[in-house]
């Protein structure tokens, strides 16, 4: 009997063995193969097709562990940011949404890359920079925590100056220009162009630990917004190519400012018009909107999308009517790498205390309330959904109307901005919300 027993311990602890967990917290260090390709293939692509320049005169790498900050502007930004670096490798801080799908779910893993909740406190998240920051490497984050649609600086979580104090360590940052001309954010494709990317040392190791929290997010603002150490451009950034430049860019610009009507505006080729008033604009290769003869309008997208945004805060008052929405929605798969799945259905109302959902969820009644002080920003895609993390939960909400998506996106930081007791993020660059 006993021997029998033996032989059965033994074969339990030998299928065991493989199920035994990693380590909470544990991050890889970035693949050196992966990277190496990603520098032999990708970054010459990249040099070629955007022209891409890079500018780090004024950088001095630390030889320890430091943080890397950068704007967010285009959907490539990661690889822009971190192969003019090579041989060093950075770990990335990346959103929860892109390690749902495959190949992804087995990519970013290899390359170091730690999951994020967008604007939700996220523990395993803080554990695994710090176990970074201890093991000497350097640290690649966009504060931003979202791709900037309109060419707007939009502020960061203000607990990034909180984090960057208590680590201790050197920071860089990294501004990247003409990226959102060449890959807009409102539609697919790549279009060559010029993109300039300039690094510049921002804090040292001393600094960030004499300096108060407030004003190290401020010198970050100034910094990441251009607003502060930008060199001036010789030639404007622009791309070489001229048909289609603007569809796509209704889902952004949804308001026009001659009628003061939302959701009348269409895109086709390089005009954006529109259906109510005729009021119309031509995107140019750099970026720029040229108004027709009675046009009403301004001439950058970052200013019109100011302007849409004070119009959208001019509707949030304390005994406002809620607005509600019926939707779909989507949550992650059970299996990994199955992304996001369709799960059910219901309505979400927004009011002055946050985010109301009621409705069905993998088959059963939910009830959910996403407090407006708990919800600072969103994560959206234009033209299909808007993102929730909240209490380490992640929903996406797909409205009715997938025009009203960027809506919901400006009414959430409206709303934070303007009942929430504690306001949790920087006010950006003229984004509207405060000036």
């Amino acid at each position: 009997m006993k021997i029998k027993r033996r032989i059965r311990l033994k074969k339990l602890r030998k299928f065991k063995r493989p199920l035994k967990l990693k380590r909470s917290g544990s991050v890889k260090h970035p693949n050196a193969a992966l990277y190496f390709a990603a520098y032999i293939f990708i970054y010459p692509f990249l040099k070629i097709r955007f022209r891409l320049k890079v500018q780090r005169s004024e950088l001095d790498l630390p030889k320890g562990p430091y943080i890397l900050l950068s704007n967010h502007v285009s959907m490539l930004d990661f690889l822009m940011v971190m192969l003019p670096l090579y041989p060093k490798r950075l770990n990335a801080v990346t959103a929860q949404k892109w390690f749902l799908s495959k190949p992804l779910n087995k990519i970013l893993p290899l390359m170091g890359c730690i999951p994020k909740n967008m604007f939700d406190p996220d523990v395993r998240s803080i554990i695994g920079m710090k176990t970074v920051i201890n093991r000497g490497n350097g640290l690649l984050m966009f504060p931003e925590g979202r791709c900037s649609s309109s060419h707007v600086y939009v502020g960061m979580h203000k607990s990034t100056g909180k984090m960057i104090k208590k680590f201790g360590v050197p920071v860089i940052s990294c501004y990247i220009e003409g990226a959102e001309i060449c890959l807009p954010h409102w539609r697919k494709g790549l279009r060559s162009g010029r993109i300039r990317v300039t690094y510049k040392n921002l804090f040292s190791a001393e600094e960030t630990k004499s300096l108060s929290v407030d004003e190290i997010n401020s010198a970050i603002d100034a910094r990441l917004s251009g607003e502060e150490g930008a060199e001036p451009i010789k030639k404007p950034f622009r791309t070489l190519h001229s048909n289609r430049l603007a569809e796509g860019l209704h889902y952004i610009l949804y308001f026009c400012p001659k009628c003061k009507n939302e959701y009348t505006m269409e895109s086709k080729g390089n005009i954006l018009r529109c259906t109510e008033c005729g009021n119309e604009a031509v995107l140019g290769k750099d970026g720029k909107l040229t108004l027709t003869a009675d046009g009403v309008g301004e001439s950058e997208i970052s200013l019109w999308y100011k302007e849409q945004v004070q119009h959208e805060m001019l509707s949030l008052y304390e005994d406002m009517e809620p607005i509600t929405e019926n939707v779909k929605v989507k949550i992650p798969s059970s299996v990994p790498g199955g992304g996001m799945v369709d799960s059910g259905f219901g309505t979400i109302r927004l009011d002055i205390k946050g985010w109301h959902f009621n409705g069905e969820i993998s088959g059963k009644k939910v009830s959910r309330f996403f407090p407006v002080e708990t919800v600072p920003a969103m994560s959206y895609d234009h033209d299909d959904n808007f993102q929730i993390y909240c209490g380490g939960e992640f929903f996406m909400f797909i409205p009715e109307d997938i025009r009203k998506c960027l809506k919901y996106v400006i009414l959430a930081e409206g709303m934070h901005i303007k009942f929430s007791p504690t306001v949790l993020m920087t006010p950006g660059k003229n984004s509207g919300f405060t000036n």
